[in-house]
């Protein structure tokens, strides 16, 4: 965006403190229309996800514009989204039952991860994990396929990459458009206090 500010009826000490102040209205503008932007993408981001705003504001990274670097930026982590934060259900503990845990992604049907199960670690950490390998017991009747106990991980969905960039277009218009209006609104803010 190329910005012109044409001031009439002003001499050049008001113009030289009208330049002064211009860095910070730039900043503050730019920074209003990163939120603007941000929170577009996150409302979008968790209705096609069916997460949470809160889970989608985790994984949407946002770098404020300063007087230093008058650049704001936002980004998706590709990080891969806890299964936890898709709707997972399922029994807790599962009592080596092996109902698994139920999700959902997007707008589509539940799934399910047999054996998976729901439990909260030592340190307050709420997810789906699964026994790693399999084990097999032989009883007098027949074999059975069970899972070990350890070692355990955790399981995660898809990052929100992809669908950052569903939305990338939208979010642009966004913060352009309150880029503008917003720096407007700081100009003639800028233009009182030269005149001050």
């Amino acid at each position: 965006m190329t910005v012109t500010v044409t001031v009439r009826n002003t001499g050049p000490r008001m113009f030289q403190r009208l330049r002064e102040k211009y860095p910070q209205a730039e900043v503050r503008a730019l920074n209003r229309a990163l939120v603007s932007a941000e929170t577009l993408m996150s409302r979008s981001i968790a209705e096609d996800t069916g997460l949470s705003v809160g889970a989608v504001k985790k994984a949407v990274k946002s770098t404020p514009a300063t007087l230093q670097r008058r650049v704001a930026s936002l980004r998706a982590s590709l990080k891969r989204i806890p299964l936890i934060e898709f709707k997972a259900s399922g029994p807790q503990p599962s009592r080596g039952k092996g109902q698994g845990v139920s999700y959902r992604i997007g707008r589509g049907g539940r799934q399910r991860v047999p054996w998976a199960f729901i439990a909260t670690m030592k340190s307050e950490h709420k997810g789906v994990f699964m026994r790693s390998g399999q084990s097999r017991v032989t009883t007098r009747t027949k074999t059975v396929a069970r899972r070990p106990r350890l070692p355990i991980r955790e399981l995660f969905g898809p990052s929100l990459g992809h669908v950052f960039n569903k939305f990338k277009p939208q979010a642009i218009v966004r913060a352009t458009e309150s880029l503008a209006k917003n720096l407007q609104s700081e100009l003639k803010f800028a233009i009182s206090q030269a005149k001050g």
